[in-house]
């Protein structure tokens, strides 16, 4: 009878131990000590950052949003990621460190239609590529020792020349 009586009072001190410690770890109902004013980019988030037993607690979908993630919610867990369109540099940013050559315009003497339809293309191309020449060199900015995107932008820098190549070579045609 006396161990019955000792595992059930080791299993009631276990059961109340297990849930204080859960209870302390909880959030919820404490006081909030201090609000701060929070930064992304230079840019100032509408809700506070939160300080509450001296760890400072920030709103992740203000501040994910406002760094250009896509923010979801699925169960208790929360995810940022990238939005399928980044969004672009303004048109003061475009121009930054980024040196373009002429672009070679169709004339009236360029030829054919098939020709003109292949400018077209590569046209489009040269867009994409110069999008992603933007959109790495502010990626670059946020993040300036990433050696990834250095190679990436060097390598759009590479290709944007390629199909200044071509396009000229179409127009020589």
């Amino acid at each position: 009878m006396k161990k019955l009586a000792a595992g059930f009072l080791a299993g009631a001190v276990l059961m109340i131990g297990t849930q204080a410690i859960g209870a302390s770890t909880s959030l919820v109902g404490k006081t909030i000590q201090a609000e701060y004013t929070v930064n992304v980019y230079g840019k100032k988030l509408a809700v506070p950052a939160i300080v509450i037993d001296g760890k400072s607690y920030a709103p992740v979908r203000a501040i994910g949003e406002l760094a250009g993630y896509k923010v979801s919610l699925s169960g208790r867990t929360i995810s940022l990621d990238e939005k399928e369109a980044a969004a672009l540099p303004s048109l003061a940013d475009k121009n930054a460190g980024i040196t373009m050559g002429p672009v070679p315009t169709l004339t009236a003497d360029s030829g054919t239609a098939v020709t003109k339809g292949k400018i077209k293309a590569i046209d489009s191309k040269i867009d994409t590529v110069v999008d992603n020449i933007l959109s790495t060199s502010s990626k670059l900015k946020a993040d300036p020792d990433n050696g990834g995107l250095k190679d990436k932008l060097e390598q759009y820098k590479d290709e944007y020349a390629d199909l200044l190549q071509q396009k000229d070579a179409e127009l020589q045609k």
